[in-house]
């Protein structure tokens, strides 16, 4: 497709991706990426093309293309993430601060210093541990992320999210270092209807400890978070392994 610019009377992108000058550049392309946005190809949580990239497609500056995006940013549409890119922000999940679901919802919401990278997503078989938890056969597909947490750039946790393919069958392609799962499940229509979280003190195996850098003598906190749907689905089990020695909860009890 020919996307350099073209000296054109439309106000809008034509069938052929050129662009025309009646109307400012960094509009007409904040245009295409919102219709993209809309037509499915930019999916919730995942990047869009770099300013380069876009540049480079409609023959444009990267000012232009920075003043487009900083529109979208404005708005809401999308969401700038230093050293990761500029990701689509589908609909927003609404949340009581006491109802975090999952360490990295709870590390999210607190300081900048946290860093959160996914170290490996795949799909697997749910074998029968999972298909048991899940309702759904041994050989049936389930998504599983690993995030990587650090704090001031020290190890900090560990976590492991567990989902159905069937549930979210494009999560492969959304970020979620950048997005937490309740967030992806509000992007994609998805209501969670509860959660219940668990915590316990544990020695922990030696591949987390290792991989977590823990000192001898210092326990790990295992936080597990299970999430249904309004059906009484389970949709998602998350299981994080915390540093106690950086960490600390505070629960509030209500009458």
């Amino acid at each position: 497709m020919d996307n350099k610019l073209n000296y054109t009377e439309e106000n809008e992108e034509r069938e052929d991706g050129k662009l025309s000058y009646r109307t400012p550049i960094y509009l007409q392309l904040r245009e295409i990426i919102r219709n993209r946005i809309e037509e499915g190809e930019y999916l919730p949580g995942t990047a869009i093309p770099s300013e380069n990239k876009l540049a480079e497609t409609y023959g444009i500056n990267r000012l232009t293309v920075r003043n487009a995006v900083d529109a979208l940013v404005n708005e809401g549409i999308l969401r700038r993430v230093q050293g990761k890119g500029v990701f689509v922000v589908g609909d927003k999940y609404e949340e009581n601060l006491d109802e975090h679901g999952g360490f990295v919802n709870v590390m999210s919401s607190g300081t900048k210093r946290v860093s959160i990278k996914e170290q490996a997503k795949i799909y697997r078989p749910a074998g029968n541990k999972y298909a048991n938890y899940f309702n759904i056969e041994p050989d049936d597909l389930i998504f599983c992320v690993r995030h990587q947490i650090t704090l001031d750039s020290e190890p900090l946790a560990i976590e492991d999210i567990y989902v159905p393919k069937d549930v979210l069958p494009k999560l492969e392609v959304v970020n979620s270092s950048v997005f937490t799962i309740k967030d992806i499940f509000a992007f994609y229509g998805i209501e969670i209807s509860s959660m219940q979280q668990t915590m316990e003190i544990i020695d922990g195996t030696s591949k987390i400890k290792k991989l977590l850098d823990i000192p001898n003598g210092v326990a790990l906190i295992m936080l597990s978070c299970d999430y249904w749907d309004n059906n009484g689905r389970a949709i998602a089990y998350s299981r994080s392994f915390i540093r106690s020695d950086r960490t600390s909860f505070t629960i509030q009890l209500h009458e």
